[in-house]
């Protein structure tokens, strides 16, 4: 309960959503307590609210505002405590909602905030990214050319390439936990890593 209402706060404040009863599991549903009592039509369970300034709280869904920190200050751009694939699907889902979107969102609309202002899961996804269970890379990101073809080299003076290159892949690399994509390390991190390759 609490690691699952820490992520749902979480990815609600840095997502810049608002958060109240409603949005975080109070108003008509039931709610399990420490002590195992419920609440239900949004009434105050005894001892609720000991220790905790609740004015301000009783009418709407406040702002969350964190002040002037941007996600990578607030997050860190840093692996996860456990390799990726070495964690339960839960946990992979809780460290991509709680800190690879917030700083993903934040970078992509950094580069081009007209166009990603908001930003799902679908953004390195797809739509379909449920019904594919997630899979990667994804089809419906665009494919991208033959490294060293004529057309991968042109698509390597575009400033969509240097953002991808210079700021996500080595982020998304790190916040993955792997080594980045090099000759070194052909095993790595990279550019298919998401995107797949034109036939």
């Amino acid at each position: 309960m609490t690691k699952r209402l820490g992520w749902i706060v979480v990815a609600c404040a840095l997502g810049g959503l608002s958060v109240g009863a409603a949005g975080c599991g109070g108003g008509g549903s039931q709610q399990e307590t420490g002590g195992g009592e419920q609440a239900s039509g949004g009434g105050e369970v005894a001892g609720e609210s000991e220790g905790f300034d609740m004015e301000g709280f009783e009418e709407g869904d406040p702002e969350v505002n964190h002040g002037s920190q941007s996600a990578r200050e607030l997050l860190g751009v840093h692996p996860p405590p456990t390799p990726f694939d070495q964690m339960t699907h839960d946990d992979q889902v809780y460290w991509m909602v709680s800190n690879v979107l917030p700083i993903a969102a934040e970078d992509f609309r950094g580069y081009d905030a007209e166009r990603f202002g908001t930003s799902t899961c679908a953004l390195c996804h797809g739509d379909n990214a449920e019904e594919v269970h997630y899979e990667m890379p994804s089809a419906q990101l665009p494919r991208l050319p033959a490294p060293g073809s004529p057309q991968w080299t042109q698509m390597q003076s575009s400033p969509a390439y240097a953002f991808m290159n210079d700021v996500v892949t080595p982020t998304m690399a790190t916040l993955i936990g792997e080594e980045r994509y090099s000759q070194e390390h052909q095993d790595g991190f990279g550019c298919f890593g998401c995107h797949t390759q034109r036939q």
